[in-house]
C-alpha cells in the first residue's frame, strides 16, 4: 500500500478507530464527513500488532481493508451529480494515492491487491438493484439524510456480510440533520445514543455561539448490534476554518432552524414533520371487525413498479369516519400482479368486486404506455382487464389535497362533540403507520411533503380523500348499498368505467 497523507482531526479519528457495527458520523457541517468515509472505507485497520520501540509500547497496522484481495466496499449517495462533483475528486486523490485504478464504466475502484470499492446512487430503484444480493464487507451512505426511503437502505444491509474473520463487515453513514430521511436517522442513532452536550461556547473571532458536543454512549440493540453516533462541526475542523473562513459567515446567515441544524447540528431544531397532527395513540386502532353492510368499502392506489406500489384498503361509516384497515405494499410488482393482489386480499375480507364501492387511482395510470399483450395499455386498462372494476381515476391536486388530509387526521378537542378523530388506521397497516407521520415539508414548499420521502401510502390516500372531500357529520343515507351506482358507471358490456367526470357521490 502507498503512504497514504491524511491528517484526521480528533473527531475524524474516532470515526476511523470506531468498530461498532453501525456508527454515524456528522452533525453540523463542515465536519469533513466525506472525506473521513472515503479513508475509512479503504483503511480501516485490520489487523496489527503491539510492540515495544525504546520502552514506549506502539501499535503497529499490518494489513488494512484493501490490502485483501476479496475486500468489496459499496459506497452510496442520492445523486449522480453529487457524487461526480463533490464526492469523485477527492476519493480520486486518496484512492489514487494508494495505487487504485478508477473504472468509470463499472464505477469502480480496484486497488493493486485487488480489492474493489463500488460507488453508486440511486436516484431512482434501478440503479441500485444491482447491488441489492451482493456481498459487501463496507457500506458507506453519504448524506444519508437525503433517502427518505430507509427500506432500501435495509435491503442493501443485508448484502453487508464476510466470511473471512479478518474483514468484520460495517455500515457508516454521514449525513446533516433535516432532509427526506431525518426522522428514520434520529430513530436509528441520535435517540438511541444521543450526543453529550459539553455547553455552550462563543467565538470571539467568529462573533458567533455554538454547541460543543462529544460523543455519547454506544447502544446495543437485542440481536447485539452495536451503533454509535460521533458528532462533529464546522469548529471541529481547524483546516476547514483556517482556509474558508468565510464558511462560518454562511452558517450564520441562515434562518433560524437550518442555523440550530447546520451550525449546532441540533437534530431535535427541524419544524419540517408535514403531519403535526399524528398520534399513535388517536390514529391507531388495534381491533377492527369489518361489518360490509354497515361501512362502504373504498380501495385507493398508488402506482408503483420498481418504486413500492400501495393499495390501501378503506371504510367509511354512514357518518363519515374513516378506518384505513388493510394495506398491500409492493416492490417490483408489474400491473397485472398488482391487480391479482388486490383480488386476493379482497377476497381474504370476504369482499368480492360487487362490495367495493369504488377503487381511487392515481390518475397518472390512465396513460397508456404500458406494454401488455403486444399492445401499449394503461395500467388502469390491465386492472379491469384483470377483474377491477368500479375505477376512479383520483384527483391529484397536492396541497388542497393535503389540507382534505390534515383535517381528517384532526383529534378533537373537548369543545367538539365527537371524541375520535374522522381518520383511523388499523394497527396491521404497519407501512402506513411508519411511513405517514415521518414524511417532512418540501424545501420549496412548506404547504407540500418532500417527495424524496418514502410517500406511497399517503399520497394513495389522499386520491381517496379527495373523492370523500372535507370530513363532516353525517346522517346515513336510507340505503348505503353501492349497487345502483355500480350499474350506473357499468358500460354496456359489463366492463367499468373509469374517468375523472364520474358523480362524486360519497
Amino acid at each position: 500500500m502507498g503512504k497514504l497523507i491524511y491528517e484526521p482531526y480528533p473527531k475524524q479519528r474516532q470515526f476511523l478507530a470506531c468498530v461498532d457495527d453501525e456508527a454515524l458520523f456528522g452533525g453540523a457541517r463542515g465536519g469533513g464527513k466525506t472525506l473521513t468515509l472515503i479513508v475509512d472505507s479503504a483503511a480501516k485497520v485490520r489487523k496489527g500488532h503491539w510492540r515495544d520501540v525504546g520502552g514506549i509500547r506502539k501499535y503497529e497496522i499490518d494489513k488494512v481493508s484493501v490490502d485483501y484481495v476479496d475486500y468489496q466496499a459499496l459506497i452510496l449517495r442520492k445523486n449522480y451529480s453529487d457524487l461526480k462533483i463533490n464526492f469523485l475528486p477527492q476519493s480520486n486523490k486518496i484512492y489514487k494515492a494508494m495505487g487504485a485504478r478508477w473504472y468509470a464504466n463499472d464505477q469502480k475502484y480496484v486497488f493493486p491487491s485487488g480489492a474493489t470499492i463500488y460507488l453508486a446512487h440511486f436516484e431512482n430503484d434501478n440503479a441500485i438493484e444491482k447491488y441489492i444480493g451482493g456481498n459487501y464487507h463496507y457500506l458507506g451512505i453519504e448524506e444519508a439524510n437525503q433517502f427518505g426511503d430507509e427500506e432500501m437502505i435495509k435491503l442493501l444491509k443485508g448484502s453487508v456480510r464476510s466470511v473471512n474473520p479478518e474483514l468484520r463487515p460495517y455500515v457508516r453513514y454521514t449525513s446533516n440533520p433535516g432532509g427526506a430521511g431525518h426522522l428514520w436517522l434520529k430513530k436509528l442513532f441520535i435517540d438511541r445514543c444521543p450526543p453529550v452536550i459539553m455547553g455552550e461556547h462563543y467565538n470571539a473571532e467568529f462573533e458567533v455561539s455554538y454547541r460543543i458536543q462529544e460523543a455519547g454512549s454506544r447502544y446495543v440493540d437485542e440481536s447485539g448490534l452495536s451503533y454509535w453516533y460521533i458528532p462533529c462541526g464546522v469548529f471541529d475542523n481547524p483546516k476547514l476554518l483556517e482556509n474558508d473562513p468565510g464558511y462560518i459567515k454562511k452558517l450564520k446567515s441562515l434562518d433560524p432552524v437550518r442555523r440550530k441544524m447546520w451550525l449546532d447540528g441540533d437534530w431535535d431544531a427541524m419544524g419540517g414533520v408535514f403531519f403535526e397532527e399524528w398520534n399513535h395513540l388517536h390514529h391507531v386502532v388495534n381491533d377492527f371487525t369489518l361489518d360490509k353492510d354497515y361501512w362502504k368499502i373504498y380501495r385507493a392506489i398508488d402506482y408503483g413498479s420498481t418504486n413500492p406500489f400501495a393499495c390501501l384498503f378503506i371504510a367509511v361509516d354512514p357518518f363519515g369516519y374513516v378506518v384505513v384497515f388493510d394495506e398491500i405494499y409492493e416492490r417490483n410488482c408489474v400491473p397485472s400482479r398488482q391487480a391479482y393482489l388486490i383480488r386476493e386480499r379482497s377476497e381474504k375480507w370476504g369482499l368480492d368486486e360487487n362490495d367495493i364501492f369504488l377503487t381511487v387511482l392515481d390518475p397518472a395510470m390512465r396513460q397508456k404506455n404500458t406494454e401488455y399483450g403486444g399492445t401499449f395499455r394503461s395500467v388502469a386498462d390491465i386492472y379491469t382487464e384483470n377483474g377491477i372494476r368500479s375505477i376512479y381515476l383520483g384527483d391529484n391536486s397536492r396541497v388542497p389535497g393535503w389540507v382534505m388530509f390534515k383535517d381528517y387526521l384532526h383529534v378533537p378537542d373537548i369543545t367538539e362533540e365527537r371524541d375520535i378523530p374522522y381518520l383511523r388506521f388499523s394497527s396491521i397497516c404497519k407501512n402506513c403507520i411508519r411511513t405517514i407521520p415521518t414524511l417532512v415539508q418540501s424545501r420549496s414548499n412548506p404547504d407540500d411533503v418532500n417527495t424524496d420521502g418514502e410517500d406511497h401510502c399517503a399520497d394513495a390516500l389522499r386520491y381517496a380523500l379527495m373523492y370523500l372531500r372535507a370530513p363532516h357529520k353525517k346522517e346515513p343515507p336510507p340505503d348505503s348499498k353501492p349497487k345502483w351506482f355500480r350499474d350506473l358507471t357499468r358500460d354496456s358490456d359489463g366492463g367499468a368505467k373509469y374517468d375523472t367526470a364520474l358523480i362524486n357521490v360519497i
